[in-house]
């Protein structure tokens, strides 16, 4: 049997928690397969009771309860930039993150550590598991890779050294790993693209498409460009209706600029489950309208795939690795460019105009879109850095 010490900065705080759930998912196939898997995550002023499954949790204190509020809420970059006096707290969440690292790998053995999130959770991970000998495995997943490339070079290269150790590194996307290779060949070269397509397990929902009904689904963060798609909501006349899951610091903002410019939006907050699957089996048109944002851009947003898998129209900008999960997409999507509320317009017009009866599949399940987790790790030859 496989042992496996996984760490995160970001995993659900309580029974019915999204935030982090692909990678709770993802692990939970695994140990399902036999796998024995430990995830260390930081204990937050959010954690309540204890999750179910297979997979064994191991929560380390970094500050009083009160005060654990550098992870969980939002990202660790979100939330400090709403509270900066946050960042105090991050060298305890380090040292935190690392003494539970050690501890686990000096009192059991295991074949491996496995650290999502490449900074801070990475570096942290080859630090402690190098003094043991032991395996580790990185997976970046988007805007911590970008915190990597975008560190002043000095630091950059202490941290490029630190992550060599590791015995692979995988990346999102091929654009994700040509930045990484611009800005520190050796580790780009090195890495892998993987695609993690999370397991969607729910009842079985009807596809009833609301007719003008567009849905966002993801977090509510600046590079995720829901500005730009609400003022393209708003040049439709009120011919579309804005319906918008997901939650992030930008959402009190969105909400006053969707007023502003009278946008019928409604903001459903995080939505998991049933409540995901009725979201996204009401859509008649999903839009994903990522940008890049001071060198922070797009990893690989798997709602891309999820609604082409379903059928649902997908309109997504060509920005990050979303070029990449289209070319592979079950079901067609319409790309524009980022940052162009008029490119929006255009293309979500296509799709809510009347479609002739008949059309339409009369049933769409939304239930099982993977079997356990599908994992797909592209390996290619080295022409340029990865990810």
């Amino acid at each position: 049997m496989t042992r496996t010490l996984v760490v995160t900065s970001t995993f659900p705080q309580w029974e019915g928690d999204p935030r982090g759930g692909f990678i709770r998912r993802f692990w939970e196939a695994k140990a399902h397969l036999g796998e024995d898997v430990v995830v260390v995550a930081p204990k937050t002023r959010w954690c309540r009771g204890e999750l179910l499954g297979p997979l064994r949790v191991a929560r380390y204190a970094y500050a009083p309860t009160a005060c654990s509020t550098l992870s969980g809420h939002f990202g660790i970059l979100e939330n400090v930039r709403a509270r900066p006096y946050r960042a105090l707290l991050l060298p305890s969440f380090l040292a935190g993150m690392y003494r539970a690292l050690q501890i686990r790998l000096e009192r059991e053995h295991w074949d491996r550590v496995v650290a999502h999130m490449v900074v801070p959770c990475g570096l942290v991970a080859c630090v402690a598991a190098s003094k043991r000998g032991v395996a580790v495995e990185v997976y970046g997943h988007g805007t911590d890779v970008d915190l990597l490339i975008a560190a002043p070079v000095p630091l950059r290269r202490r941290m490029e050294s630190t992550l060599m150790t590791a015995s692979a590194i995988y990346v999102p996307s091929q654009e994700k790993r040509g930045r990484l290779f611009a800005a520190l060949p050796n580790l780009g070269a090195r890495c892998e693209v993987a695609t993690m397509l999370e397991t969607v397990v729910t009842e079985p929902v009807e596809r009833r498409p609301v007719p003008g009904r567009i849905l966002f689904l993801g977090r509510l963060i600046r590079q995720k460009g829901v500005d730009d798609l609400i003022r393209a909501v708003a040049k439709l006349n009120g011919a579309a209706h804005l319906h918008i899951a997901g939650d992030g610091p930008e959402r009190a903002r969105l909400a006053r600029l969707a007023a502003t410019m009278g946008v019928d939006a409604v903001f459903h907050g995080y939505v998991e489950g049933r409540q995901k699957s009725q979201a996204l089996a009401s859509a008649s048109v999903v839009c994903v309208p990522s940008r890049e944002i001071q060198g922070l851009s797009e990893g690989a947003p798997l709602v891309v795939h999820e609604a082409s898998t379903l059928g649902i129209p997908v309109v997504a900008t060509r920005v990050g690795g979303i070029p990449e999960i289209v070319s592979n997409a079950p079901e067609r999507v319409t790309l524009v460019p980022p940052g162009d509320p008029g490119a929006l317009r255009s293309a979500l017009q296509q799709h809510l105009r009347p479609t002739p009866p008949g059309s339409l599949p009369t049933r769409v399940h939304v239930a099982v879109l993977a079997v356990g987790v599908r994992f797909k790790k592209v390996k290619e030859t080295r022409v340029f850095g990865r990810r």
